[in-house]
């Protein structure tokens, strides 16, 4: 007989008591039964409780047991050993495992996140023909006589390709045929829809939640618990081959293949992800700083190698504009694999932005009151003809002529007169003839720059807009793009300077923000008037250089400074406010020297005195330290500071000691590094 006692409870799962069969001495096993008798059990997993009494001389081991009560096991000569359920181990590493996974994702990227609740879409049965013949392929894609698994849909700037990629993953969602969707964008949402970092999360997400797949999510969530979430250090090509190749191919035998067949990805403003750069923790070692071509075409090498293996066929959209490196991609290395979809003159953009003219204009007769024959055909004709078949063109020339989302006809423009619906109309209409006689044949986008340098123009301050603008744009791009309250604590020099400078825009950006809206960055309409801003060629007079919009941004921080000190107390405000504060600098002797006076008017003690106050978040106050310490650095040498930086210094550091921090006195290797590397040793108390 063996002296070693086993309790296989393999199947239990719920709370309650348990009792003993009898023991065969002979069998040397234990088998433990849930009671009939005993409590109702629960319905939490892996919590066994158990009340377990074993007359039996020897070790025991019991295995799958949570929990054991007033367990009498006689006289042990043995050992006992208690194993945990494993159903509990894979309880936990599951829920990490998808909290690693939600960490690392970007839902404002997906198409129907509330992030893309304004991202523009369709209007019924406009872009009829491109829907079609879009939705065709996907459905039957498989039956042309070469089929391709990739779909580019490209064309150039204000061609509506967002908004039919938009209007398709809506139709695809409701058909249940949609398995996952990326929107990225450069210029609207949160930073995560910047880069490459979180695109594949997020089609692992949404693929274990497709109703057709949800046996792959153990497949997708098991590597990273597995590696505790190290996957997502990894490069590219290993995230997607560990979480979303391998996991379609171990369940792709039980899909139906009809099922499989129409499912599809989209990805849509592939050229608005812009490169990820990557730092060593030992700064003298140099990281080549990778375009964002690059990481695009790293972006597609993936999709093709989903689109090569023949056991997932699935459908790949792709939408972007026509730059150089994707087209190359798609020409070359894609090119057995994609089909073309060029959005021009062959889907007749033209009817479907007179249709789009004809329904607005329709609701701001209504609103404002309007005559039925308003406006004139013939000028309806003139603003098709316009647009030069962009959809984008002619949204601007709506939301201008309607104007801001509470405005009145008694409303006037800068030269006095009202700035009605129909005036608004007029002075788009009379751009025709001074574009016609001013042409720019170099420029494809002459009228829709003429239209913004016209709703530019009717800015109060054209150049004070202009700075708002381009300051915005310029915050926007970095990782940690501050919130709008930020932006008008620092830049604003009155309470209402921001609606003085931007208000008047609001056919270009939301200008009316509630509340909630504060507390995201910025948004834009369309990318193409950021580019516009950016371009000196086309914005003309009114273009900034980036040196001269760092300048005034600091010069602001400085004149702004004593309108800080509350509001940077909460912690929801002091997170953006360090963001902005280390997206300043490094600044260049020029930007220094245009912000000098307010540099040195500034009341830096009174200000380090608030940032440091005891119920301040310390770590974020000396993340703000650091970046005003090295913004006032700019323009300095290793071996001299300017005078307005010794003073500023002095003004913050001589706080700081007096708080109990402690103000190391820079070596020569850190002064040699110059800016906030002088201080890194800068300890709060």
């Amino acid at each position: 007989m063996s002296n070693l006692v086993v309790a296989h409870l393999d199947k239990v799962r719920h709370s309650g008591t348990a009792g003993i069969n009898e023991l065969e001495p002979e069998s040397g096993e234990v088998v433990v039964e849930p009671s009939t008798s005993g409590p109702e059990p629960s319905n939490s997993p892996g919590q066994s409780n158990l009340t377990l009494i074993v007359y039996h001389d020897g070790p025991v081991i019991t295995n799958n047991v949570g929990h054991v009560d007033n367990a009498n096991l006689g006289t042990n000569y043995g050992h006992m050993d208690q194993r945990a359920p494993g159903t509990q181990d894979r309880a936990g590493s599951t829920k990490d495992a998808l909290n690693y996974l939600i960490a690392n994702m970007a839902p404002g990227a997906m198409h129907d996140s509330k992030e893309r609740c304004d991202a523009p879409k369709c209007m019924e049965e406009t872009r009829v023909a491109v829907q079609e013949e879009i939705m065709n392929w996907i459905d039957d894609g498989e039956r042309d006589i070469q089929p391709k698994k990739i779909m580019w849909v490209t064309g150039p700037a204000g061609t509506g390709k967002t908004a039919v990629l938009g209007t398709i993953a809506d139709s695809c969602k409701e058909k249940g045929t949609l398995a996952a969707s990326f929107f990225f964008s450069a210029f609207a949402g949160s930073a995560n829809r910047r880069t490459k970092r979180c695109f594949v999360p997020t089609l692992a997400y949404q693929l274990m939640g497709h109703r057709d797949l949800k046996g792959i999510r153990q497949h997708v969530l098991s590597p990273i618990a597995e590696d505790k979430g190290i996957i997502f250090t990894k490069n590219l090509k290993e995230q997607f081959i560990t979480i979303v190749l391998n996991p379609l191919l171990s369940r792709v035998g039980e899909l139906s293949r009809n099922t499989q067949a129409r499912l599809v990805i989209i990805i849509d403003g592939l050229d608005e992800c812009d490169a990820e750069q990557y730092q060593l923790q030992d700064s003298s070692k140099h990281v080549p700083i990778r375009r964002k071509e690059d990481d695009q075409r790293e972006i597609l090498s993936l999709l093709l190698l989903a689109a090569n293996n023949h056991s997932i066929p699935f459908r790949i959209v792709v939408g972007s504009r026509p730059e150089h490196d994707i087209y190359d991609f798609f020409a070359n290395e894609g090119k057995g694999h994609t089909r073309e979809l060029f959005l021009d003159s062959k889907y007749d953009p033209e009817s479907d932005i007179a249709l789009f003219y004809k329904a607005k204009f329709s609701v701001i007769r209504r609103r404002f009151k309007l005559p039925e024959d308003w406006p004139k055909e013939e000028a309806i004709f003139t603003l098709v003809r316009n647009a030069s078949g962009q959809f984008i063109y002619a949204a601007t020339v709506v939301r201008y002529i309607e104007g801001a989302p509470h405005s009145t006809n008694s409303a006037t423009d800068i030269s006095g007169q009202p700035s009605t619906p129909h005036r608004r109309l007029e002075r788009i209409l009379g751009l025709q003839s001074s574009s016609r006689h001013n042409s720019n044949l170099h420029n494809p986008l002459e009228a829709l720059d003429a239209l913004y340098r016209l709703v530019l123009d009717s800015c109060p301050d054209p150049e004070l807009s202009m700075k708002w603008l381009r300051a915005t744009r310029q915050l926007g791009q970095s990782n940690e793009p501050p919130p709008v309250r930020v932006l008008r604590l620092v830049l604003g020099t009155s309470p209402d300077e921001e609606q003085y400078a931007l208000g008047f825009l609001s056919s270009l950006l939301p200008t009316q923000l509630p509340e909630e809206s504060l507390k995201r960055p910025y948004s834009f309409y369309h990318k193409s008037f950021l580019d516009f801003i950016e371009d000196g060629t086309r914005c003309g007079g009114r273009y900034l250089t980036t040196d001269q919009v760092r300048g005034w941004m600091t010069q602001r921080f400085f004149q702004t400074l004593d309108q800080h000190f509350f509001p940077v107390l909460r912690i929801d405000v002091l997170v953006g406010y360090a963001d902005l504060v280390q997206n300043l600098s490094p600044s260049s002797q020029a930007i220094i020297q245009v912000a000098e006076a307010d540099i040195l008017s500034s009341d830096l003690r009174k200000w380090v005195t608030r940032i440091v106050k005891g119920e301040t978040n310390l770590t974020l106050a000396r993340r703000t330290i650091l970046g005003v310490l090295k913004l006032v650095h700019g323009g300095c040498t290793w071996y001299y500071c300017r005078p307005a930086c010794k003073i500023s210094t002095e003004k913050i550091t001589s706080v700081l000691k007096k708080k109990g921090w402690k103000v190391p006195t820079p070596t020569t290797m850190q002064m040699l590094k110059g800016g906030e590397d002088r201080y890194d040793d800068l300890e709060p108390p």
